[in-house]
Formats: structure tokens, sequence, C-alpha cells
């Protein structure tokens, strides 16, 4: 028997209401097995494992603590890092806490997610100046209260399932360790989103994308930084100087002895430590030709994150092929490294330059990328923490200078002392949990008042 097939109407009828239910089910979180922290963010997990993570068996999904999210976004690396440096301080305070490391480009549309980091690591990588033209020409009042409309709407647009997945899941806290989520929550937040929400802003300079109302609290890395957000409208009373946060290992010390055993280093030579970022970027090559002259017993190590080419090319340099410059690829012991070295010559991120506060490693920063980077290079600068070197020259000079000057080392470590805040995490995390803890005590004397009587 032949069966009839149905009419290309009906069949596509069918097919396009099949569509619409799944769109619902992904846009407005009603699908089962529909995620707070999607698995392609890293460390994130399903709302149903979320919910019952901290439970015990039997206990219906209820857990023993809050949950907190830190959210972060992928342009560049220090914004991850201050979020995980986070996320292990809470995890370490209070261990009944849930709190997951989250990329909230995750929420957004794919083009949107792979353009917003591909658009910043462009232009600071090939195109500074532009970058830094555009940085400065967003922090002035009238090209921002201009621009920020357009941005604003097209952010929020793209991140309206972090809102929506935020409303529904309601966290303890969410804290920020990126402007982007910010700009999300903090309508919401305005219109009474339940989760409170903090800022942590990963530069010595505050500027305008980082400020919206309605923020419970700001975290910052220094008084002046602070200052300048007050003078950009944001009470004083909702921003707390804790330094920004990195990973806690960067306080403990191994001491230099054991920290160049770990990495074969010879312990009697002078080490010069070359670091360009994730990725690399600079005339690496170049300076660490240029600093192995500057005496004969120098060492070396040149740390080429990702990039493979650059390795490569070092390697196969005359100084390379004797030991004297040595190189290391991407590495997860830049703390074990700062330790190790006389002298580190690297970029000026935020929080490139807290960790060697912390370790107290005298810093060359060469060639900042301009915007946040050359701020950041002038915060250190006006505190005696940093030189700042715009050319290979002026780096070799320096570096022979401290080389052949230990006092003159010394007098940048103290500086360094003075400003570094290795419990940043650890404040943020103790603030955040001190917050929670008061809201539940609030709550839970507003739901069970006392007896009469009593």
């Amino acid at each position: 028997m032949k069966i009839p097939r149905l009419p290309l109407t009906r069949r596509l009828r069918a097919r396009l209401r099949a569509q619409r239910r799944w769109w619902r089910a992904r846009w407005l979180g009603t699908a089962r097995g529909e995620v707070l922290f999607p698995p392609v963010g890293h460390g994130m997990v399903a709302v149903e494992t979320l919910a019952g993570s901290s439970a015990e068996p039997g206990s219906g999904g209820a857990t023993a603590g809050p949950r907190i999210a830190v959210l972060h976004a992928t342009a560049g690396s220090g914004h991850k890092r201050a979020a995980e440096a986070l996320a292990a301080a809470v995890a370490v305070l209070d261990p009944r806490v849930t709190v997951r490391e989250v990329d909230t480009l995750v929420f957004a549309s794919r083009l949107y997610r792979g353009t917003y980091a591909a658009s910043y690591n462009t232009l600071a990588q090939h195109a500074p100046r532009l970058w830094g033209a555009l940085y400065h020409s967003w922090a002035m009042a009238p090209v921002n209260r201009s621009t920020a409309p357009v941005r604003l709407t097209l952010d929020r647009l793209n991140l309206r399932r972090l809102v929506r997945v935020v409303e529904r899941e309601q966290p303890a806290a969410v804290v920020c360790t990126h402007f982007l989520p910010v700009e999300a929550l903090s309508p919401r937040r305005g219109r009474g989103l339940g989760a409170p929400l903090y800022c942590v802003i990963t530069d010595f300079a505050a500027h305008p994308f980082w400020v919206f109302p309605h923020v419970d609290r700001y975290f910052v890395a220094a008084e002046a930084v602070a200052d300048e957000l007050a003078g950009r409208g944001v009470p004083r009373g909702r921003i707390e100087v804790t330094g920004i946060p990195v990973d806690p290992r960067f306080a403990r010390r191994i001491g230099r002895a054991a920290a160049r055993a770990h990495f074969g280093i010879d312990r009697e030579r002078p080490l010069v430590l070359v670091m360009g970022g994730g990725s690399g970027v600079g005339p690496l090559g170049e300076l660490a030709e240029r600093l192995t002259g500057l005496a004969t017993d120098t060492q070396v190590l040149v740390v080429c994150g990702t990039n493979a080419r650059l390795r490569d090319e070092i390697d196969h340099l005359p100084a390379g092929r004797t030991g004297r410059i040595r190189t290391l690829g991407f590495s997860q012991e830049v703390d074990v490294l700062l330790e190790a070295c006389d002298v580190v010559v690297g970029k000026a991120g935020g929080l490139t330059c807290s960790e060697a506060l912390i370790k107290r490693a005298p810093l060359v920063v060469f060639k900042p990328t301009p915007g946040q980077e050359v701020l950041n290079a002038r915060f250190l600068v006006s505190a005696g923490a940093a030189v700042l070197a715009e050319s290979v020259e002026e780096v070799a000079a320096t570096v022979a200078h401290w080389l052949a000057d230990p006092a003159a080392r010394e007098a940048v470590r103290e500086a360094q002392s003075r400003i570094a805040r290795p419990d940043a995490a650890e404040a943020i995390g103790r603030r955040v949990l001190g917050d929670i803890g008061a809201a539940r005590a609030d709550a839970a004397g507003t739901l069970d008042p006392p007896a009469a009587g009593t």
C-alpha cells in the first residue's frame, strides 16, 4: 500500500512549528537541561547539577551554601585570570559555597562572541595607536555620551540570554571582572534583580566603560582609582580599595634559590626575564639578543606564550644555540619565574603588573599598548615601582643600571611592596560573603520575627 505524501505546505508548517518550539526553549530557557553555566564556558555546570551540588542526598536539591557567579569576558587574558583568582579564594574561604567563573560571551550569539574578543586583540596587537586613540576618545565625555547608547544597545541585545539566566537562577551574588556583564545586568539590578552586583576593575585606571548605576560595590586597585570613579559619579561609599585579585600562589614565596633550581637556572649569574604576554607580542628576539650583550654572564629567559614561531626564531639565534638565551612556551608557573629573576621586562596589563608587585620583581615596562596599559605603567612609574621604556635601547640601559646597582633594584622592590596587595582576592571574597551573610540574616529576621515577650 502506498502511503500518501503530506502536502508540501503541511510538512513545512510542521517543521516551522518544531523549529519555533526549539528556539523558544533555547532563548527562553525552558528546555530541560538548559544551563546556567554552559560547558563551553570552562568550569560551568548544568543548572540541575549546580542546584544540588552542595546538597546531601535526598535533600530535595537545596544547597548548603550560596551560589556565586564570577563573570568575565575573554578580551585579553587578565579578566579571566582575575575571575579564576576570585573563584579560588571564595572556595577556600567558604567550602559550602558553589562558585563558578563564567565567560559572559558564551551567552552571546556566535557572531558577536567571535568578533568581540577578536576586535580588541587585533587592534591591540596590530594597530595599537588606533586602539589608543579609540580608548581615549571614548573616555571624553562628549564622545561617550554620543556613542554609549548605540554601544550599550548592541551589547545588551546580544546578552539577553545572560540576563534571563541570572534572573531565573537568582545566584546569591554576581561578581564581574569585566565591564561587559555589568553593562548587561546593571539595568535589571535597578529594576529589582535579586542578585547583588559587584564590579572588580582590573586596571590602575577607571575608564567610563566601567561606570554604571545600580552596582552594589566596586573593588579597585588603589586610592587613585577610587578617586577617579568618584569623580565620574560613583558614590564613594560604594568603592572599596582592595587591589587587583591575582592567584593566591603569587603570595607564597619559595625563595630565589629554589625557584632557580626548579627551572635549572644558574644561581650565581644575573637573570633577566622577558615576557610578551600570552601571545608573545613584540620584538622579543631583538630585545633578548641586546640584553645578552650587556655582560658576558647575563642569562635571558624569554616566555614566548603561544607564539611557536617566535620561540623557534629565538632558539636559532647564536645566543640561543649556546644557551645564554632560553625560551619557554606558555607557562603556568609565572609566579616561580618572577621569583627567580633579577629583572623582568614585560607588558603592563593590570594582572601582570599586580603579579610583579607582589613578587617584588623590578619591572621594565616595554612599549605598553596605548590606552589602559600606558595608564597602568604611569601609575607604577609614579610610585617608583617600575620604569617605562619605549625602545630596546631604553630597556637595555635600565636593565644594565639595575644589574650593576643592587641598591637601585632594592629601592624599586621597596616601592613595589608599598603598593602591592597580595590579599586582594581574599579581601573581595570576604566582603562578598559578608554581604551575603548579612542579607540572609536580614531575610531570616524578616521571615521569622521573634516571639512576643522574648
